[in-house]
């Protein structure tokens, strides 16, 4: 199977290197951690000598806890030469960080990790290492990845058939006209974080609940909504479910880098809110494949979607902007930059320009003020500093 290497991830990680601290890449599963660190394998391996541990490969089965992993690394290390410690889906090892502190304080090496789960970030181990790891997030393919690993030219059938199905890598060696096979490795791929990441990992009772919560936050990504309102409305047969059950739920869902937090922001008085928040999936063909039931697709959720991963994938942070009584889809801050989005998939009708424009102009500040939109007729004008921009220019 051919391997297409990630530029702009496999760039970072190398810029990261000789640093001192545990390089940890995230992201849900089968987002292409796994290829990314084979790359950077690739690429190291003209600097110094590559130690790669596959823990989903058997022969690699008897590294079971941090005793062993040590023991591996004292026989393949190689003295007088830099070293990459590279291992892929490291929570599998009992106890890994022990190693990886010692290891990484130790003169001509670097350490590359990838994990699927919230437990590589969990307040637990950034004390154990003291620090001592820097994290890169992982997402599917974006619109021009998406592109390269179909072979594809830009085109609004290519736009389509991104915001249908995602961007899981594996998905280029599916045909597009199987849509059976593609929508069933969809399936096992949600199966799979849901029973070895939810179920499993996090000892979850009320599987079915939980299932509903997946589904009903797809079917309303970019709708804010609070855990007692997902109570009052997703009952379990004929017992109720609290907020705070609802509440470490979707803290679960979170953890598996499947479905992402929004928080809103307040434009005029600089804070967060604490109550009532957005959600997105980080992939939209899992999204999708949990509302693959609905007659219609919602095209305005699934562009929101697609623009909320676009502007992470740039290495923005996120928030659902909220100025008085009106609200922005996004207010996307990097560093000292900050930047409004508004998302519409259409804007010719008068009422839908004036909400999303007029939006836009309550804002007193001079940041870049953006509207996104697939309305082909759209005047792609600066109207009072506001550019509108199409999607699929945005997204490219």
């Amino acid at each position: 199977m051919e391997r297409i290497e990630r530029k702009a991830y496999t760039d970072h990680i190398l810029s990261l290197l000789g640093k001192g601290e545990v390089v940890v890449l995230t992201g849900h599963r089968r987002a292409g951690k796994s290829c990314i660190l084979e790359c950077l394998a690739d690429l190291l391996k003209e600097n110094g000598n590559v130690m790669y541990v596959d823990m989903e490969n058997p022969d690699y089965a008897d590294i079971d806890s941090y005793v062993q992993l040590n023991e591996w690394i004292k026989v393949h290390i190689v003295q007088g030469r830099h070293n990459y410690l590279l291992i892929d889906e490291v929570q599998e090892i009992a106890s890994f960080e022990k190693v990886l502190r010692y290891w990484v304080k130790q003169p001509n090496m670097d350490i590359v990790v990838t994990g699927s789960n919230a437990m590589m970030l969990s307040s637990d181990i950034a004390s154990v290492f003291a620090g001592r790891y820097l994290r890169v997030h992982i997402q599917s393919l974006n619109y021009s990845e998406f592109l390269k690993f179909h072979k594809l030219s830009a085109s609004p059938e290519a736009l389509a058939s991104y915001l249908r199905w995602g961007g899981l890598p594996f998905l280029c060696n599916i045909p597009a006209e199987d849509i059976r096979t593609r929508t069933d490795y969809l399936g096992s791929i949600y199966d799979t974080i849901f029973v070895k990441d939810i179920i499993n990992r996090k000892q979850v009772r009320n599987v079915a609940f939980i299932d509903n919560l997946a589904r009903f936050v797809a079917d309303n990504s970019g709708k804010l909504f609070s855990a007692s309102s997902i109570a009052k409305y997703l009952k379990n047969g004929e017992s109720s479910v609290s907020s705070n059950t609802v509440a470490d739920y979707m803290e679960t869902l979170c953890a598996t880098y499947m479905i992402d937090r929004v928080q809103r922001y307040d434009i005029h008085g600089k804070r967060l809110f604490e109550q009532q928040e957005k959600y997105y999936y980080e992939d939209l063909g899992i999204r999708n494949y949990l509302c693959r039931d609905k007659r219609q697709p919602d095209m305005e959720k699934v562009l929101e979607n697609a623009v909320y991963i676009k502007l992470l994938n740039m290495g923005y942070t996120v928030y659902v902007g909220q100025l008085g009584g009106k609200e922005i889809d996004f207010v996307a801050r990097r560093g000292d930059e900050v930047a409004y989005y508004q998302v519409s998939l259409q804007i010719s009708n008068t009422e839908t320009y004036e909400r999303e424009y007029g939006n836009l102009k309550h804002i007193k500040d001079n940041y870049p003020k953006y509207v996104i939109t697939m309305d082909p007729m759209a005047q792609l004008v600066n109207d009072d500093g506001i550019i509108t921009l199409q999607a699929s220019e945005f997204l490219l």
